[in-house]
């Protein structure tokens, strides 16, 4: 009888020993997949942060170069953040941002109807003023279209920074 409570006693502990080994497996291979989802989610809401600051600055830009009549060089910036919006963003925030480059380029547009000509002369800008304004019919549309176009990116830049408190 001795004998077979020793050999119980070892079977028991072997068990136990295989038991917690198995226990302290599964534990450390769930903390290492919590650990890579979070550090994936991290970076995915740090990609999210980037394109949205980045789309943000974009038009920005966009204004400032259509206001004081720069040469637009910003078309292959447009181009990554389109694909970028599209492959990223929520559906909310792509509809938003199309609606708000669709207006840039409405007042874009207007704008430059808007403001009298200029001409380069020994490189120097001569900006030509008629009477009447050829230009008189287009100030409206082109305000009108401006304050459009920068409701729209408040409204835009309010959902995407929602989209990153909601992620946070």
């Amino acid at each position: 009888m001795k004998d077979y409570v020793a050999v119980v006693a070892a079977i028991i502990a072997g068990i136990f020993a295989v038991v917690s080994a198995f226990i302290a497996w599964r534990l450390k291979n769930s903390s290492d997949d919590r650990a890579r989802k979070v550090s994936l989610e991290k970076e995915r809401r740090d990609e999210i942060k980037g394109l949205y600051e980045n789309t943000f600055v974009l038009f920005e830009q966009a204004i400032r170069q259509v206001q004081h009549r720069e040469q637009f060089t910003l078309a292959r910036e447009f181009s990554q953040t389109n694909a970028k919006i599209h492959l990223l963003a929520p559906q909310e925030i792509t509809d938003r941002y199309l609606k708000v480059a669709c207006l840039l380029e409405d007042w874009s547009q207007l704008h430059a109807k808007a403001s009298p000509r200029q001409l380069d002369l020994n490189g120097q800008t001569v900006t030509l003023i008629q009477s009447p304004d050829s230009t008189a019919a287009f100030k409206e549309p082109a305000r009108a279209a401006y304050e459009s176009l920068i409701t729209e990116l408040r409204s835009l830049t309010k959902a995407m920074r929602e989209g990153l408190i909601a992620d946070a």
